[in-house]
């Protein structure tokens, strides 16, 4: 008896190992943790002094571009900016002729995940900064090596999400998808003063958390000087953000939801209804925005794509890059088929549930076709109002491609009404005053983050994507190096993929 009670014994302590194994094994996964790395080493540039001469600069209000001037950089710091400069200390001079200068982009809300590779994919796109809006220790890690030399976009890092649930469904949500599950006043408190300790520059709330735990860390994050942003719970209205100390709203996306339990949830049939509320609460809505100094975040690429990726997902993820996108992001994983990252046919996360007739998929499609229209308008109603819009794309959830999806997100923009001027601002200047670095602007004292382009932005903000060179932290990376590192990051994608993407 004591031999089996013995075996039993071995074998549930091998179980619980192997289960525990193959949970973690699951969790790095869903990530995109096993996809191999570059080696980033290999595109370090140590020189971060050089001369760009006889360039057309963009404005600090982005409104013009100024001819024919040079701008000296040294140890990273723009330091001089004129029209004759002689190149006294022998600094490696690019000639800027007929080419285009503009702050490096600020990507506001992306995810990084388990995916260094993306870091590289940033850099490549002009995106010298980002907000990381799900937080981990391997970011903070990335930020400390990044401030170190390492290339890669400036991090500011937000905490894991925090959201309200029960037990059980706590530790899942905490083990599998990045959340903190408070669910009293005094855990709320705990953990803030937790991240603040860990490093974390922000507070990350999600739609799930409780009314109390908002307060409670909409309190101590400000007395501790940290930033509450993200999403506006279920449990709380528009009036309880305007008391609290919620610095930005996540996107859009957000301010349309608050709306829509306001309207008690529209129905297809009353979508002009719907919308006429939305301009009636928009100018309310506005004037706390503004009262408060509360920035928007867009996302709105994003929305728009969730139709397509319902009724038309092969040809839109054929217009994507998604060669670059990990794979390990892209295919998804059985741990959780609903709540994953999966973007291809199968196992895409927004997909329409299995079988549903044609009259429930056009119905379902509709839906979503006035979701994003509702998201567009309260973003172009706050625009007019001049609320402070923040460019920001939701990177790596379903067919938002880290990088480039920023310029996408540039061009729908100003589908939604706005000047190619605020659209370069709402990536530029806007959100570099929200993040307090000295950055944003071509200006002497500000960091050396730059983007050269072929093409002038202002005649057309597609332009953007017409990359030159990219200017990090003073170190200047021309178009050859910045085509090795989408190179080396696509040969790494597919010593990883399990699934081909030729079919796309």
């Amino acid at each position: 008896m004591k031999r089996i009670l013995k075996f039993i014994f071995i074998f549930l302590i091998l179980l619980i190992i192997v289960s525990v194994f193959t949970f973690n094994h699951g969790v790095k996964t869903l990530y995109g943790g096993f996809t191999e790395e570059v080696d980033h080493v290999a595109f370090a540039v140590a020189e971060n002094s050089l001369l760009i001469r006889n360039v057309n600069i963009l404005s600090e209000n982005c409104d013009s571009f100024i001819t024919q001037q040079t701008v000296v950089v040294q140890d990273g710091l723009i330091t001089e900016i004129d029209s004759s400069i002689i190149n006294t200390n022998q600094w490696p001079e690019i000639d800027g002729s007929g080419k285009f200068l503009i702050p490096g982009l600020i990507d506001s809300h992306v995810h990084l995940f388990k995916s260094p590779n993306d870091l590289l994919l940033y850099v490549a796109n002009g995106v010298t900064h980002v907000r990381e809006m799900i937080g981990e220790p391997d970011h903070l890690e990335w930020r400390e090596e990044i401030r170190n030399g390492r290339i890669g976009p400036e991090l500011y890092v937000a905490s894991p999400r925090f959201g309200s649930f029960g037990f059980f469904q706590g530790w899942f949500m905490e083990q599998t998808q990045g959340f903190t599950n408070v669910t009293s006043e005094q855990e709320a408190e705990q953990a803030v003063v937790k991240y603040h300790e860990k490093g974390y520059d922000g507070i990350k709330i999600y739609s799930h958390l409780n009314k109390a735990s908002y307060q409670k860390v909409s309190s101590v994050s400000d007395a501790l000087g940290m930033d509450v942003i993200g999403h506006i719970p279920f449990n709380i209205g528009l009036e309880d953000v305007w008391l609290g100390q919620q610095k930005e709203v996540a996107h859009f996306e957000e301010i349309m939801n608050a709306l829509n339990r306001e309207f008690e949830y529209y129905e297809n049939y009353e979508k002009d209804q719907f919308y006429k509320f939305i301009d009636q609460r928009s100018d309310d809505i506005a004037d706390y925005l503004l009262e408060k100094n509360i920035a928007v975040t867009s996302t709105l690429w994003g929305m728009q794509s969730l139709y397509r990726q319902k009724t038309d997902l092969k040809a839109l993820l054929g217009e994507l890059e998604l060669k670059y996108v990990n794979p390990g992001i892209t295919e998804g994983h059985y741990f959780t088929p609903r709540g994953g990252l999966g973007w291809l046919p199968g196992v895409n996360r927004v997909r329409f549930p299995e079988g549903l007739n044609e009259e429930e998929q056009k119905g379902r499609g509709d839906y979503w076709l006035i979701y994003a229209e509702a998201c567009e308008r309260v973003g172009k109603n706050l625009y007019d109002r001049g609320v402070t819009i923040l460019a920001g794309t939701d990177a790596n959830l379903s067919v938002k491609v880290p990088g480039f999806s920023l310029h996408d997100e540039l061009v729908t923009l100003q589908t939604m009404g706005m000047t190619n001027t605020d659209i370069l601002k709402s990536a530029t200047v806007l959100p570099a005053k929200w993040l307090n670095v000295k950055s944003g602007q071509i200006k002497k004292g500000y960091q050396a983050d730059l983007i050269l382009l072929d093409q002038n932005p202002l005649e057309n903000i597609d332009n953007t994507k017409q990359i030159y060179g990219v200017v990090l932290d003073g170190r200047y990376l021309d178009k050859p190096a910045l085509n090795q590192i989408l190179n080396a990051v696509e040969a790494a994608n597919n010593q990883s993929r399990s699934q081909e993407i030729n079919a796309f």
